[in-house]
């Protein structure tokens, strides 16, 4: 690699970091491009060469989020690791980041059409080893048989739930740390027969 594919490679970088920073203080839709750029310290074109337009920024930062979640429980679930600790790794990933998802749960709706459909692609990667992971245990008759794929919507939706109302339920902190006994609980109360 020669010194200007280097220095390029650092902007995006640059541009990616200075983007979420932004993106989790003041919200995807709140933000605009010429901040980021300044934040970054280059001119507002600059960012154009890096990125499409704002949208592909959005996606890029989340595609980098998602990718690490799938990857690790991708990972767990090849060790077969059960859904309670599987559950509990992702809620911890998803603390990790959660001013992020908490952006993203938040103003979801009000993206337009094909941002929103790529966001949920994204999602819906990680939510299929939620579901295999659960095919699984009914197979071996560890979970009830439930309809999957209500189940999966039950979960994330919960976990949505809580991101997105954030500021009702606790004014700092982390809302999943706050919650994630009682998903956790809960989830398992309804695969699990007694």
């Amino acid at each position: 690699m020669n010194k200007r594919q280097i220095q390029k490679k650092k902007t995006r970088e640059l541009i990616l970091q200075m983007a979420k920073a932004e993106f989790v203080k003041k919200g995807f839709l709140n933000t605009t491009t010429s901040e980021i750029a300044e934040k970054a310290g280059i001119a507002h074109g600059t960012l154009f060469l890096h990125f499409k337009n704002k949208d592909s920024l959005i996606v890029e930062i989340l595609d980098r989020e998602l990718e690490e979640i799938s990857s690790i429980i991708q990972n767990l679930i090849s060790r077969a690791i059960d859904l309670e600790q599987l559950l509990l790794q992702y809620l911890d990933l998803l603390q990790e980041e959660e001013e992020l998802f908490v952006v993203l749960a938040r103003e979801l709706p009000f993206y337009n059409e094909e941002l929103r459909r790529k966001i949920l692609f994204r999602d819906s990667i990680i939510r299929s080893h939620f579901h295999k992971a659960i095919e699984l245990g009914i197979k071996e008759k560890r979970y009830r048989d439930v309809d999957v794929t209500s189940a999966v919507m039950f979960l994330f939706g919960t976990i949505n739930y809580y991101l997105s109302l954030k500021p009702i339920f606790l004014k700092e902190g982390s809302v999943i740390k706050k919650f994630k006994p009682s998903i956790v609980k809960t989830f398992k109360q309804l695969l699990i027969s007694d």
